[in-house]
């Protein structure tokens, strides 16, 4: 890395989050370096800067602590120590997405590797409550996403986020977690080994350096990360008011498709994607309805076992669609018959119904539709 790289990697570490402050004050001064060389004029320069939102106002005296406790050669040093990479704003290998959005990072500190097929993304997201229809739902969208060659994204968090890593690490693709902390401050604790393997076929993306912690206002500006990479974001269970609506209400001012899953009319996790929908978001139901909506190709070809063109099901869900026929079965002779638990035949039923497989009669029936 350049000198000047050092720079602007010094410059993330005294404003953390504040990518379009750093870009406006590298453009005023000519050069990351020259800034920094310029010391209290510099930071007088970012004071008089009206906050950006999501963040509150830095003082002088804040700045000119972080600006003294900071070694450029040092901050480098530790990112190589801890396995891990960066790019500048000004980087060729920068995601160009990345470049368009409302205060775009000016450091992006990864761990794995960004490769230029990641412009082809989906976020996935949701609640951290998640239910086991919903954690279900989309680690499946995920495995299929994945298999269908796109980089799936989301924010590593408990839940959906987890389950949709998973379904991505699951097809072999490659999956992308954005952080709201520094990269060696794992979030939730519980992801330690699921970060290491999003990173080994991914990547661990954040705009925080080393040792910030999740703190709470992370998160919402986090959010405009992942959507700011993605083609489109599909919400599969939130609250009404939850991070993943955030995520959403961001992708729709970047200009990105927002998409949803249908749930239960209920369940308090279900109300945001159910609203969405009502107010157009396009429901999803399978991987396909997420590629039509981003405008790619069809690229699901028909499965044999009866499943139809274009809808790809997993083994469990074969083993209870061929259960089901013409006739009306029980739901325990479903659960006897498919050796499966019965939390996941509920899943597998109810995934089955989105997609117009089956058919809910009364008295906990089901027939094939």
């Amino acid at each position: 890395m350049s000198l000047e790289h050092l720079f602007w990697l010094a410059w993330a570490s005294v404003l953390p989050a504040g990518g379009q402050q750093i870009i406006d004050i590298v453009e005023h001064f000519g050069s990351a370096h020259k800034a920094w060389s310029n010391g209290e004029r510099a930071l007088a320069f970012l004071c008089e800067k009206a906050p950006l939102r999501g963040q509150a106002r830095r003082s002088l005296p804040e700045l000119t602590t972080r600006f003294k406790a900071t070694d450029p050669v040092r901050e480098e040093a530790l990112l190589k120590q801890a396995g891990a990479g960066y790019l500048t704003w000004t980087d060729d290998r920068y995601p160009e997405p990345l470049r368009h959005i409302f205060n775009p990072p000016a450091v992006l500190y990864y761990l794995g590797e960004i490769k230029p097929e990641d412009k082809l993304a989906v976020a996935l997201v949701g609640s951290r409550r998640a239910t086991y229809y919903g954690r279900d739902v989309a680690q499946k969208l995920g495995r299929d996403l994945a298999a269908a060659g796109l980089t799936v994204v989301s924010g590593m968090a408990r839940g959906i986020d987890t389950a949709a890593h998973r379904g991505a690490l699951e097809a072999g693709g490659r999956t992308v977690a954005v952080l709201g902390s520094g990269l060696d401050v794992v979030y939730p604790r519980e992801n330690i080994k699921l970060m290491r393997e999003i990173a080994g076929s991914g990547a661990v993306v954040t705009e925080f350096p080393l040792g910030a912690a999740p703190e709470a206002w992370h998160f919402p500006v986090r959010n405009r990360i992942i959507s700011g990479i993605s083609r489109g974001v599909v919400v599969v269970e939130a609250a009404e008011r939850s991070g993943a609506l955030i995520t959403a209400e961001l992708a729709l001012e970047q200009g990105k498709d927002v998409m949803a899953v249908p749930g239960n009319i209920s369940s308090p996790v279900s109300r945001g994607p159910n609203r969405l929908i009502k107010q157009g978001a396009r429901l999803v139901d399978d991987a396909e309805d997420i590629l039509d909506e981003i405008g790619l190709t069809r690229l699901f070809d028909a499965q044999d076992g009866g499943s139809g063109p274009g809808i790809k099901l997993d083994p469990d869900e074969e083993r209870v669609l061929q259960l089901i026929s013409v006739e009306p079965l029980a739901v325990d002779l479903i659960i006897r018959d498919s050796g499966l638990p019965a939390e996941r035949v509920a899943s597998v039923l109810a995934f089955l119904e989105v997609k117009g497989l089956a058919r809910r009669l009364p008295a906990g029936l089901y027939l094939k539709s």
